[in-house]
């Protein structure tokens, strides 16, 4: 099998095991449309499976970080770029917030990524994209919390694939209060 088609078997067992962690080995094969003899040949185990997402989860937060760290110049394009690689990932980056929700999430993930977004929203901050009224630390909350929230709500048909990427940037960059009501107080 083709390790692009290893991916997308991987992104489905990862929101698989997110969206029900107490799935058997044959629950999970099934929901990845593989036979649980393949399951058990490629992944051993439903043990190894979950040490082989964990590690996955952590290749693509170390992906999202490398993203975040290279930004220079426009901080909210780079920040659409974030946006859209989260989008990109978001089965491996759900099973990270499930683990924070749970507490069983890799410290090394959690660290680096509150870490290195409190520092991007702070530079964003600095170079006059994002407002100073809220702390970046705050920011960094608010843009997972949106991320856990617009992922949850396209696994259960809330939210379109399609427009995810556009509804979070605009939620984050612009808000929820309306443009009209902005321009008349001022």
């Amino acid at each position: 099998m083709h390790p692009e088609s290893r991916e997308e078997e991987l992104k489905k067992l990862a929101l698989a095991f997110c969206t029900n962690p107490r799935r058997t080995a044959g629950e999970l094969a099934a929901a990845a449309g593989i036979s649980k003899a393949t399951f058990y040949r490629v992944y051993g185990s439903r043990e190894n499976l979950s040490r082989l997402l964990s590690e996955k989860a952590r290749e693509k937060v170390s992906f999202l970080m490398e993203l975040v760290n290279e930004e220079k110049g426009d901080t909210k394009s780079y920040l659409r770029k974030i946006i859209h690689c989260c989008c990109d990932n978001k089965e491996f980056l759900m099973l990270l917030c499930y683990g924070y929700a749970t507490g069983s999430i890799d410290s090394w993930c959690q660290d680096t990524y509150t870490r290195q977004m409190t520092d991007f929203f702070l530079r964003g901050q600095k170079s006059g994209a994002f407002r100073v009224d809220i702390p970046a630390s705050v920011m960094t909350e608010l843009f997972a919390g949106a991320m856990w929230s617009l992922f949850e709500g396209e696994c259960h048909g809330r939210v379109a694939s399609a427009s995810l990427p556009d509804y979070w940037e605009a939620f984050f960059l612009k808000g929820i209060e309306n443009q009209s009501e902005r321009e008349e107080e001022h």
